[in-house]
């Protein structure tokens, strides 16, 4: 009987400690399931970091002259202070919402808008401009960027009116027809076309500053507003400094 009763006694004693084992057991489940498994955790995407204010490093590099021929013009209304074909939005703040440039205080960034020909609206092209003198270019509506150099490239990047890049031609040796529209044109009484300096080879001046005057079949008359004289005797291959005196 004594026995039977320890034997009996035996089997609940187990029963209750698997009992207890198992309550133990689903209470710690959920807390277990607040970790983050190790694999799924480095599943998700780390943020990327933007680099510290003035730091350029990791951006590509494009001369002025290298971008479209507006970026220039733009570039210039920039720094005679407009006046911008969009007012209400050129020279407004640039957030950086993107996170792409590098991380500056806010209204450190401004942007302009650079047109894009025949486009009704203000295309997808900018320049953004830092405090600490950066210029950004963007073709594809802050997607990506480049660093503009703009005292990089070829002639066009040079300061307005400076044609000391330029080899010279002597007014002497022009052709007749050449030396005619010359002797019209250098006084700016005559008004020829605009020219838009898509080349980049003259140096980067405000949109309308060159007049474009034929000569013959392939070579032009160009003139700037501060009294250049350009000739181009190839259709815009090669350009020469008219030099009036030899």
């Amino acid at each position: 009987m004594t026995n039977h009763r320890s034997r009996l006694a035996g089997v609940l004693f187990a029963l209750l400690v698997g009992f207890l084992g198992f309550a133990t057991a689903a209470q710690a489940a959920p807390l277990a399931s607040t970790v983050p498994a190790g694999p799924s955790a480095s599943a998700s995407p780390a943020s990327v970091l933007q680099n510290s204010c003035g730091d350029l490093s990791g951006f590509s590099h494009n001369a002025l002259s290298s971008l479209p021929a507006e970026a220039t013009t733009t570039y210039n209304l920039i720094q005679s202070g407009g006046p911008f074909p969009y007012p209400k939005n050129d020279g407004v703040v640039f957030t950086n919402r993107e996170g792409i440039l590098p991380s500056c205080a806010s209204s450190y960034y401004h942007e302009y808008t650079v047109p894009t020909p025949g486009a009704s609206n203000r295309g997808t092209r900018r320049i953004i401009t830092g405090q600490g003198g950066e210029y950004f270019y963007t073709g594809d509506h802050y997607a990506t960027f480049s660093v503009i150099d703009v005292n990089g490239g070829g002639g066009g990047t040079a300061a307005c009116g400076d044609l000391s890049k330029l080899a010279k031609v002597g007014y002497s040796t022009l052709s007749a027809a050449a030396q005619k529209v010359v002797d019209t044109v250098k006084g700016g009484a005559s008004t020829g076309t605009t020219y838009e300096n898509r080349e980049g080879v003259l140096p980067a001046c405000a949109a309308g500053y060159y007049q474009l005057f034929p000569v013959g079949t392939n070579d032009r008359v160009i003139t700037g507003k501060a009294g250049e004289l350009v000739y181009t005797p190839d259709h815009y291959s090669t350009f020469k400094a008219i030099d009036l005196n030899s």
